[in-house]
Formats: C-alpha cells, sequence, structure tokens
C-alpha cells in the first residue's frame, strides 16, 4: 500500500523530508571518493563516474528543494536572500583563499565572485575547478526567481520548457558531461519537475505510476549509474531524468529498512554539512597533500584530507554559515511579520 500522501514517515512538521538526508550524503560522498580516491583501474573511468553520480544527485536534490520551497512561499526577495546567505558567503570566502592567498590569480577570483567560472576556462585551475557547480546554481536560482517574480506560481512553466531546451542542446552539442550552465542545469531542472509533481500531488497525483516507479526503482538505479559513465554512451542524455526518477522512487518508497538507513543520524549530519564539505574538499588535497607515491598518497594522506575536510566543514557549518543562515532567517522573518 503506497504511504499517505504529506506522511509524517516523508515530512515532518517543519516540511523537511527526512530521507533526502540520506540522499544529500550520499551524493556527496560520492563526489568525495570521485575526486579524492583511486576507484580501480583508471581504464575504467570510475572516479569520473562516481563524480557524475554524485553531482546529478546533488543537482537534482537542489532543483526539487528549491521548487518545494519556492512553490510553498512564491516570496522572491526571500528566497534570493536565503540563498545567497547560504551560498554566497564560503563559496566568496573559499575563492579568497585558494585564488588570493595561495595562487594569487584575481582574475579566477573575479570569475567565482561574478559567478561566470563554468564560462571562463582559462580561470580554471585544481583547487577551484569545482566551483563551477556552485555557478550553475546561482544561473538556475535568479532564473527561476525572475519568472517567479514576474509571472507569480505561473512562471514555474519556465522549468518544463527550459528542460527540453537545454537536454535539446545537449543531444545537439554531444554533451554527455559539461560544466556550461546551457549544457548541464536540466539536472536541475529535472529535479524542479519532480517537485512540480510533489508539491501539487493531492490533485495530480497518479498513484498507479508511483507504484510502478516503486516497483522500477533498482532498473532506474542502474540505467542512472549507467548514464554516469563515459561508455553509457546516449544515454547519458537521460541522466537528469533518471536521477529524478531515482529520488522520486524514493520519496513514494513506503516506509522500509532503506529509508530508515537513509533517515539515521550519521547520514542527515553528512547532508547538514555536504555544502561546506563540496566546497572545502579540493584544498585538502593540494600541493604537499597531493605529493609522493601511489602508496604515500593514497594511504597516509588521503585519510588526512578526508580527516581535515570534515573538521573544515564542521567548523565553517557552525561558525560562518550558521550565522549567514540565522542572518538570513532574521530578514526574511521581519518581510513575512
Amino acid at each position: 500500500m503506497p504511504p499517505a500522501r504529506h506522511s509524517p514517515e516523508v515530512q515532518d512538521s517543519q516540511g523537511h523530508i527526512n530521507e533526502l538526508d540520506g540522499v544529500r550524503a550520499f551524493s556527496i560522498l560520492a563526489v568525495m571518493a570521485g575526486h579524492l580516491l583511486p576507484l580501480g583501474p583508471s581504464t575504467l573511468q570510475l572516479n569520473q563516474t562516481s563524480a557524475v553520480m554524485g553531482m546529478s544527485l546533488f543537482f537534482g536534490l537542489s532543483g526539487f528543494l528549491i521548487t518545494y520551497f519556492l512553490w510553498k512561499r512564491p516570496d522572491v526577495p526571500a528566497f534570493l536572500i536565503r540563498r545567497f546567505a547560504r551560498i554566497v558567503p564560503l563559496a566568496y570566502l573559499y575563492g579568497a583563499i585558494v585564488a588570493l592567498v595561495v595562487f594569487w590569480r584575481p582574475d579566477t577570483f573575479a570569475a567565482i565572485v561574478t559567478f561566470t567560472l563554468n564560462y571562463t576556462d582559462p580561470q580554471i585551475f585544481k583547487g577551484v575547478s569545482h566551483l563551477w557547480s556552485i555557478c550553475v546554481e546561482m544561473h538556475f536560482y535568479l532564473t527561476i526567481a525572475a519568472a517567479v517574480a514576474l509571472f507569480g506560481r505561473r512562471g514555474f512553466w519556465i522549468v518544463p520548457i527550459a528542460a527540453v531546451i537545454v537536454t535539446g542542446l545537449r543531444v545537439e552539442a554531444g554533451a554527455y558531461v559539461n560544466i556550461r550552465t546551457h549544457l548541464r542545469v536540466d539536472e536541475i531542472l529535472s529535479g524542479a519537475l519532480l517537485g512540480l509533481y510533489w508539491v501539487n500531488r493531492d490533485r495530480i497525483g497518479r498513484p498507479a505510476l508511483e507504484a510502478a516507479l516503486r516497483r522500477g526503482l533498482p532498473l532506474v538505479a542502474l540505467l542512472w549509474a549507467a548514464s554516469a559513465h563515459p561508455m553509457g554512451g546516449a544515454l547519458n542524455f537521460a541522466r537528469p531524468y533518471l536521477a529524478m526518477l531515482l529520488i522520486g522512487g524514493i520519496l513514494f518508497l513506503p516506509m522500509n529498512g532503506f529509508k530508515r538507513l537513509l533517515q539515521t543520524h550519521p547520514l542527515a549530519y553528512i547532508a547538514k554539512i555536504s555544502y561546506a564539505l563540496y566546497i572545502w574538499h579540493p584544498f585538502t588535497a593540494l600541493g604537499f597533500m597531493n605529493s609522493g607515491s601511489n602508496v604515500t598518497r593514497y594511504l597516509l594522506k588521503r585519510p588526512l584530507s578526508f580527516a581535515a575536510t570534515f573538521l573544515l566543514a564542521h567548523l565553517s557549518t557552525q561558525t560562518l554559515e550558521r550565522y549567514f543562515i540565522g542572518l538570513g532567517k532574521r530578514l526574511t522573518g521581519r518581510r513575512r511579520a
């Protein structure tokens, strides 16, 4: 029997969807593993596959949650204040440390500040290259905010239209994996499509469709994993929508052992610091920490890199991010009052 819609098993009283914490935790761990660990022989290309899988889930969750909360409260200034308070301070701090203090690249820092790094290849180097994804996120935030500001909830019609256009551009360009917003943002838009379905589920929900997705979840997961591998070929074009179906299938599952695992405290903690983990993890593997033989690098230094990443993420989440997130909530709280 399918779970009751918006049941406590799926969503708490504040609208937090608990099992998505586990999905977010697994997504950031997959990205970190792809970037920091040797995942089999290089000929298998498992490192790239792991990182692409993690990013597709990360983007899909972002699109889902942004749509979910912006639909519930279509207050564009409040949305932008909270998003900027969440994303910008740590991204700018990290950019200043790496681009200015470590490498003295003001041009790179300017690209980070203006969220244009994913379109300025000469400014990209190891240590900041992962910040391309922050640019894609910010471009999505600004676009969906403008649509809602102009048309209210009708502005969400931009989501399916843009998803079709972006995927079409990817097919035309043969872009399996790309950092340009117009060739990657369908991974966020697909999550937004799921978010639109979820918030309107009581009105347009299709129980038979949801039941079929629950039953087919293992197949969806397998196809999604294949769509993240370079040898997946044209299946790569379907990756955004397979990630959407994977997240949706998890949401539609009745409470079981798997969903309980996704709601465990360790995964909730990793999800809480996931943004900071993503921002900091390349920094802990630069220079000396990336030197030496494979044995030295991966058996001795990588555990230190992981430990340092978690420590930095915990500290920045509890200090810098906590302060600015709280500031954003206070400012938007006054608007609501």
